[in-house]
C-alpha cells in the first residue's frame, strides 16, 4: 500500500510539473522520491507515517507552482486555441470527420490539460456528436397492415435491427458522453486558469 501511495503522489506531481523542462522535472521528482525514502527509513514505514511525510511535503500542485516560480517557467494558460479545440471535439465530426481529428490533435498537443484529461477527451465517444446524429438518421422499424378478404389484419414489419428502447439508450449515451467530456475539460481548464 505504501508503494502505491508514493507512486500515486509522484504521478500527480509529475503531471503538475509537465510545464518544466524534462531534465528539471526528473531532477525534482528524484529529489522528492529520495526525501520520501529517507523520511520513511528512519521510522516504521507505516501508512500513517507516510501520510505525515506527504502532508509535510505538501500538495503536488503547490510544489509545482514553487518549482515553476524558481525556474522562471510560466504555466500554460488557456486561450482561443483551447476554446477552438473544445468546439471541434464536440461538433467537428460534422465537418467530414476532419474537424474532430483536428480537435483531437490540438487536444493532444495542448499544454493546458494533463495526459489523463486528454485521454478522457479523446476516448469518451470519439467523433463528438456525429455518432449520435448518425444513429438518429438510421431508419427505424416500419410496419404495415394489410386486411385480407376474410377481414383478418396482417401486420408486417421490416427494418430496425435493434429494439427501440435500446436505440434510445445508445442515443442518450452518444449525446451525453461528448457533452460530459467537453464539460470535464472545461472545468479542468478553468481550474488551472484560476491557479495561474
Amino acid at each position: 500500500m505504501t508503494k502505491t501511495t508514493v507512486d500515486g503522489y509522484l504521478r500527480s506531481l509529475d503531471e503538475e510539473l509537465r510545464d518544466l523542462p524534462p531534465a528539471r522535472r526528473r531532477e525534482l521528482l528524484e529529489e522528492i522520491r529520495d526525501h520520501i525514502d529517507s523520511a520513511l527509513s528512519s521510522g516504521d514505514g507505516g501508512e500513517a507515517e507516510l501520510r505525515n511525510v506527504l502532508d509535510r511535503l505538501g500538495d503536488p500542485s503547490d510544489i509545482a507552482a514553487e518549482a515553476r516560480e524558481r525556474f522562471g517557467v510560466r504555466r500554460a494558460k488557456a486561450g482561443a486555441r483551447e476554446i477552438f479545440t473544445l468546439i471541434l471535439l464536440l461538433v467537428g465530426g460534422f465537418l467530414y470527420v476532419v474537424g474532430w481529428v483536428v480537435g483531437a490533435v490540438l487536444l493532444a498537443t495542448s499544454k493546458v490539460w494533463t495526459d489523463r484529461e486528454k485521454i478522457v477527451g479523446l476516448l469518451v465517444v470519439p467523433g463528438g456528436l456525429l455518432p449520435a446524429a448518425l444513429l438518429a438518421l438510421l431508419p427505424g422499424q416500419v410496419c404495415s397492415e394489410t386486411t385480407t378478404s376474410t377481414g383478418r389484419v396482417i401486420t408486417e414489419c421490416s427494418g430496425g435491427t435493434i429494439p427501440v428502447w435500446l436505440a434510445w439508450v445508445i442515443l442518450a449515451v452518444l449525446v451525453i458522453g461528448p457533452i460530459w467530456s467537453v464539460m470535464f475539460l472545461i472545468s479542468r481548464m478553468n481550474r488551472r486558469s484560476a491557479q495561474a
